[in-house]
């Protein structure tokens, strides 16, 4: 059975160590998954748009935290364990579901990677990239989160999101909405080239997009 809900800016859509009830697809807005470390800090671990897939978890319970991070995020749901059963008697839904999890788990390890081997530097670059790959438009990107949430994402202290942010502004890589040099939301990658440049020879650090027939096999079938 499939449902839609919407939720508030900040607003819980699951609890890290709840009951992994139901497999989500963000409709409109934006989520964040996070997890709160025993120091207390919280860890994001992916942003996901509309149209990503989330919340196919492996075990019965969800290791992470999922939040709206924008109003009005709307968000459609299918029950976990229909998705099991229909995979059991179903090859090309089991590819499906199959390949969901293996999106999730090469992200995981790319993102491992971004916060124990790049420098600050390299790890914004690595953010603008995949904002720019995801929700860009001919290189102007609409961030939905917030400093704070990007500093969770990459490991780095606030104050270091908004060095490194001015760092590239300043060097002509990005610029901010009408030149304001305060925090905007609103960037322009100009030399996205000269961001690729900042980086190893690492694979994309970033979640790869779900096929539209895998979302259609899941979403549109009579779960």
């Amino acid at each position: 059975m499939k449902s839609t809900h919407s939720y508030k800016k900040d607003e819980e859509i699951y609890g890290q160590g709840t009951a992994a009830t139901y497999c989500n697809q963000v409709v409109n807005g934006a989520i964040c998954i996070s997890i709160t470390l025993t120091n207390g800090r919280r860890q994001i671990g992916a942003f996901y748009f509309p149209g990503d897939v989330f919340g196919l978890e492996p075990s019965i319970r969800y290791r992470w935290s999922a939040n709206a991070i924008v109003e009005a995020t709307t968000v459609r749901r299918v029950k976990r364990k229909a998705l099991l059963r229909k995979a059991e008697s179903r090859l090309s839904f089991a590819r499906a579901v199959r390949s969901i999890a293996e999106r999730d788990l090469l992200h995981a390890e790319d993102h491992r990677i971004l916060l124990g081997q790049l420098t600050a530097t390299e790890r914004m670059a690595a953010f603008f990239l995949q904002m720019n790959n995801r929700i860009g438009v001919n290189g102007q990107i609409e961030l939905p989160m917030s400093r704070t949430d990007i500093a969770d994402y990459l490991g780095l202290t606030l104050e270091t999101v908004s060095r490194e942010i001015s760092k590239l502004s300043d060097e002509g890589v990005l610029r901010r909405a009408n030149g304001n040099p305060r925090w905007m939301r609103t960037l322009t990658l100009l030399r996205p080239e000269g961001l690729r440049a900042m980086l190893p020879p690492l694979s994309a650090l970033d979640l790869s997009p779900v096929s539209e027939d895998v979302i259609q096999t899941i979403f549109s079938s009579k779960t």
